[in-house]
């Protein structure tokens, strides 16, 4: 495959260089200082547990989002497809447990999120509709079906359900098993695969992707399915954690995600961005969270904080990229 023409960013050396490659670290490190400092009740290992399962999930959407982010797009209906992927399971999870059901139970959820990723990945791929407007829309209307179908929560899920979200395997729980293996499987497609150097091509530099052969439009396709695959695991896990389905869950998710996503090094231009540090951004932004929480920060001041921390992130990446 001929060389692919990709817009180079400048050279870092020295203190740049230290701070794009080690600063996420050294903030999730001080950060865990000062609240375990701040709060007493902050550095005990029921409460790291805590913030790991917290993690488990919007960890596994910002997974799917860093895939969508690299190829220079964005996903804004994945806590609208992780509702509905959560309201539609616990629908099986609260009948007989019958062989049929425990399979629906698990496997529709996924297979929603797949089919809501299509639709994303088709109306930007071939109807080259924006990505922002496409899944604004569909994070729409699909709140909105939820809604409809079923405002009132799912509750009494079935045993052999919940172990799911809140089952353990010695002393790791089972949703960061989920998400560790998500981790790793997207690492490696990534790090190892054509697929995944497909992906930082096409958000790297699309024209020079397409002039070297890669199908721009079947990368941008597959990175959206992807997410929404992602979308519909979390919201299996996500359920079975709660032990209720709910039409309201994931309110807020997408957030979150973009913020793991950009506050993990990932340029929102795309083509740049790694699994390891968008885990350690979604840990940054969970740490943060519980900790303002520790320390009875109100809710809307959390959101300004995590909305100002994005702004800080992109302004950050901007100005690392164009600084020789």
């Amino acid at each position: 495959m001929a060389n692919l023409a990709f817009k180079q960013a400048p050279k870092q050396t020295g203190l740049m260089n230290v701070v794009r490659q080690y600063g996420i670290y050294f903030a999730l490190v001080l950060l865990v200082l000062v609240f375990s400092i701040a709060s007493p009740r902050f550095a005990t290992p029921s409460n790291f547990i805590l913030i790991l399962l917290q993690v488990a999930v919007t960890g596994i959407i910002s997974i799917g989002m860093l895939f969508v982010i690299l190829s220079a797009g964005i996903d804004l209906s994945v806590g609208a497809i992780l509702a509905l992927a959560g309201m539609i399971s616990g629908v099986y999870a609260n009948k007989l447990p019958t062989p049929t059901n425990i399979l629906l139970a698990i496997l529709f959820p996924i297979a929603i999120g797949l089919f809501c990723g299509l639709i994303n990945g088709s109306l930007v791929a071939w109807a080259r509709v924006p990505a922002l407007i496409v899944t604004l829309g569909t994070m729409y209307a699909i709140r909105g079906f939820v809604i409809w179908y079923r405002v009132n929560p799912i509750y009494d899920l079935q045993p052999w359900y919940r172990v799911i979200g809140q089952g353990s395997v010695g002393p790791i729980p089972v949703p960061v098993l989920v998400f560790f293996l998500v981790a790793l499987v997207a690492s490696v497609v990534l790090r190892f695969t054509s697929f995944g150097r497909y992906v930082y091509a096409v958000g790297g530099n699309e024209q020079a992707a397409r002039a070297a052969g890669i199908n721009v439009s079947v990368v941008k396709l597959s990175v959206y399915t992807i997410s929404g695959l992602l979308c519909g695991l979390a919201g299996l896990v996500f359920t079975s954690r709660l032990g209720a389905a709910q039409a309201i869950s994931g309110l807020g998710f997408e957030l979150i995600a973009i913020a793991s996503v950009v506050v993990g090094g990932a340029s929102l231009f795309g083509g740049r961005g790694t699994v390891e540090k968008t885990i350690i951004g979604a840990l940054i932004i969970q740490v943060l969270s519980n900790g303002l929480v520790m320390m009875n920060v109100p809710s809307p001041i959390q959101q300004i904080i995590i909305g100002m921390i994005i702004i800080a992130a992109v302004g950050l990446d901007n100005f690392l990229r164009n600084t020789p």
